[in-house]
């Protein structure tokens, strides 16, 4: 299957995919057995037990930690708004040409360009060093947007780690309210919540630490096979790099355009992340009807 990160980046991607292969259909033991594989050893003897011992499901509902969940999930989409819109602020200005300027001449990133066939031409604007092959992206990545990058996961990080603080939280209130009902049948849906929770946090943190490697590589596709890319001038190379993201930079600089389409794909993917544990904790805090017994 697509890796989620690379399911959202196909809008903003530079080349272009093949169509996706339709999905094969999973068995029930399929599904299962992927579903025991993401549980903490810890609980599955324990939810095995109660399985065992209880055919039903049955759990009351819990009204007031869902309206605690809620209020806090919805603190944490106002955070990530307003983090990410700090975010982008501050990387304007340091993506700025006349910020970049500086740093490009300095590390001999420019060159004058004259035609190969003629060395002694004059000079007829400017280029990047080099032919552009993929190292030479991954180097100029690596000195002009890395940081950009690891900046924008680190957002998506701290709302993820606020986030667990709080689910921790309120976990432990409505698992505090399931024992104290004593019965096998109302155990059941909070173990299995805590045989699943390690995973599920770090099935999100797996596509968080992706970030950094997708943003690299359409860096690269975009930046790459630079040689004849000539520009009037020094400001002018440095809006035009990343010549995908022009249209969607401020003033028309292709490194804005970039920051702005990483940093719009991880304030999706952070709301995204919020929106499932507000759905999970929806799922099971609303409580589960007591199975009336059938007529005779």
């Amino acid at each position: 299957m697509p890796h989620p990160v690379e399911k959202s980046m196909a809008a903003w991607r530079t080349a272009s995919s093949r169509p996706a292969e339709p999905a094969a259909a999973v068995s029930d033991a399929e599904v299962l057995g992927t579903l025991a594989g993401w549980m903490d050893a810890r609980h599955t003897l324990l939810l095995r037990t109660l399985l065992d011992r209880t055919e039903a499901v049955r759990l009351q509902g819990s009204a007031g930690v869902m309206r605690g969940t809620h209020r806090i999930l919805e603190d944490l989409r106002r955070e990530t708004r307003l983090k990410f819109a700090e975010f982008r602020e501050k990387w304007e200005a340091r993506l700025e040409a006349k910020a970049l300027l500086p740093f490009l001449v300095r590390n001999q990133w420019i060159e004058a360009y004259r035609p190969p066939e003629d060395a002694s031409a004059v000079a007829t604007g400017v280029v990047l060093t080099g032919k552009g092959g993929r190292k030479e992206a991954r180097m100029l990545y690596l000195q002009t947007a890395h940081d950009m990058a690891t900046d924008c996961a680190r957002q998506w990080a701290s709302l993820a780690g606020r986030l667990q603080a709080f689910q921790a939280s309120f976990a432990a209130e409505w698992h505090a309210h399931a024992v104290a009902a004593e019965d096998d049948a109302t155990r059941l849906l909070p173990v299995l919540e805590a045989a699943l929770r390690d995973a599920e946090f770090d099935a999100w943190k797996a596509m968080r630490l992706a970030l950094g490697d997708v943003a690299e590589e359409a860096f690269v596709r975009a930046a790459v096979k630079w040689e004849t890319r000539v520009f009037p001038d020094a400001a002018a190379l440095v809006h035009g790099t990343l010549h995908p993201w022009t249209a969607s930079g401020l003033a028309g600089n292709g490194f804005s355009g970039f920051m702005r389409a990483l940093s719009a794909l991880a304030e999706k993917l952070s709301l995204a992340m919020l929106e499932h544990y507000e759905r999970k904790w929806d799922l099971f805090l609303r409580g589960l009807p007591v199975a009336e017994a059938p007529a005779v």
